[in-house]
């Protein structure tokens, strides 16, 4: 009998641990979103960093870990601090390893794709964002990351016409696709396709 009750015991404590954890985790998940939406991206890191590598599997709080570090390098990189170079690794080692998890998400993709065009490779943004838009075909994010590959494409072109042509098409793609609420974003790309624009004329 006493046996029983230890173990009875001892299966109590352990669940309340792990329902303390799960909740606390949830805590740390909903506060580290919110810090995202605020665009305060270093904290975003710090708090997730030490959970996301303890639980490598958890595709939610790797990913929002991943597009903070994205949105830091790209920062980065906006200021010209050159540092970006090395941690745009980190978000698109993250985006490989969450697409192991589950090939049938957008958002290791949408990760890699902005990874790649953060580190100058265009091409193969494009490629990832397409896989993307496969899964999420009115994603207005996901069409302003084509739309700035097809750019960025451009301007590596001694031709670029064909290419602004299509950046212009993919960001009024994205304006179409973006929720009224959202209007920061919206003006964002709208101010890309008035750049696209001037360039083509």
């Amino acid at each position: 009998m006493k046996k029983i009750l230890w173990l009875f015991s001892c299966l109590l404590i352990g669940s309340v641990c792990l329902v303390t954890y799960a909740h606390s985790q949830a805590d740390q998940y909903g506060q580290a979103e919110a810090l995202f939406k605020e665009k305060r991206y270093d904290e975003v890191i710090r708090l997730l960093s030490d959970p996301a590598s303890a639980e490598p599997g958890n595709f939610k709080l790797n990913t929002l870990l991943a597009k903070a570090q994205i949105e830091k390098c790209a920062i980065l990189k906006t200021k010209g601090d050159k540092s970006y170079k090395t941690l745009v690794h980190q978000p698109y080692r993250k985006g490989r390893v969450l697409h192991k998890i589950d090939k049938t998400r957008p958002e290791p993709y949408y990760i890699v794709a902005r990874s790649l065009l953060i580190n100058n490779r265009p091409y193969k943004a494009e490629r990832a964002i397409k896989k993307a838009l496969y899964f999420s075909r009115a994603n207005a994010e996901y069409f302003a990351v084509l739309g700035d590959a097809y750019k960025a494409q451009a301007e590596m072109n001694q031709d670029p016409y064909g290419l602004l042509s299509k950046a212009k098409d993919t960001y009024e793609k994205a304006i179409k696709a973006t929720e009224e609420k959202a209007e920061e974003f919206r003006s964002i790309v709208e101010e890309k396709v008035n750049e696209v624009s001037e360039k083509l004329k």
